[in-house]
């Protein structure tokens, strides 16, 4: 493991310190339980960050050194289970009893981004949700899928072909157990690559849906590939995205040829859903 570093706040707005952190390269955050209308916030850094002065009002800071250990699964030990109809998402340490959803997705994000707790993954499935009141998507695509949050949910809707890849090969590898934990299919396999440009994903395409959680910048680079990969009545769903940052992407699809059919907005992030 490399050096690691946390940076612990409390503070009475949480949505603004996870995106300081989230800005300042922050590799996974562990957001608490309010109390007394505070909420203490976890970041990890793989570099000691240098955040200055905190722009937002807090009641202590603190940044330190920790040990190697698997830090991010210690993070998560306590994190309460996600509901997102028609989703249920929980970690290994909160399986239920009973059936609470119709699809239940089990993740440990290990050293990958995505334990279903953060604002951008649940604006995801909200938009998910939407699409499958309507359809269900044969061919989807999960492109940066981390942990495989979004491509597990796919495969758990029904979606019978899905390709999720990541330029990331620890992210791999966990989307991997994942996979084998939530029992999908053995043709569903995450795969190591830069998104659409890799010959697999235009053999798997084109797509009804595609579904990236990413940060803005790869996001509007990648908008060409994006609508050349997306069937005629195909739908693109985006996330990672700040509320500042909405309009450059949207301005970058319109360009592309695709709408802005549905945007859902939770604490400071964006998640955006594009038809033709």
């Amino acid at each position: 493991m490399p050096a690691l570093f946390k940076a612990c706040v409390t503070t009475q707005t949480p949505d603004l310190a996870e995106a300081f952190f989230d800005e300042a390269g922050a590799v996974a955050q562990a957001i608490g339980l309010p109390q007394d209308g505070a909420t203490r916030v976890e970041a990890y850094f793989t570099e000691s960050p240098a955040l200055g002065v905190l722009p937002f009002a807090h009641q202590d800071f603190d940044l330190e050194h920790v040990p190697d250990e698997d830090w991010v699964t210690r993070s998560q030990q306590n994190l309460p289970p996600v509901p997102v109809p028609p989703f249920f998402l929980f970690g290994h340490h909160d399986r239920p009893r009973a059936r609470r959803a119709r699809h239940h997705i089990e993740m440990d994000a290990g050293l990958a981004f995505g334990s279903g707790h953060h604002a951008t993954t649940q604006g995801c499935l909200h938009l998910l949700a939407h699409v499958l009141k309507a359809r269900r998507p044969m061919h989807a695509a999960d492109i940066g899928t981390g942990s495989g949050t979004l491509a597990i949910a796919l495969a758990k809707a029904g979606c019978k072909n899905v390709f999720a890849c990541d330029n990331d090969p620890d992210a791999v590898r966990v989307a991997r157990q994942n996979f084998k934990i939530n029992t999908l299919p053995a043709h569903i396999r995450p795969i190591w690559c830069n998104g659409l440009a890799h010959p697999a994903a235009r053999k798997a395409g084109p797509f009804d849906l595609i579904m990236a959680n990413i940060v803005a910048a790869p996001l509007i680079a990648m908008a060409p590939a994006m609508a050349a990969h997306l069937a005629p009545t195909g739908q693109l769903i985006l996330s990672g995205l700040l509320h500042s940052q909405k309009q450059r992407v949207v301005a970058r699809y319109r360009h592309a040829g695709l709408s802005v059919q549905k945007d859902i907005r939770i604490d400071p992030w964006t998640s955006l859903m594009f038809q033709r």
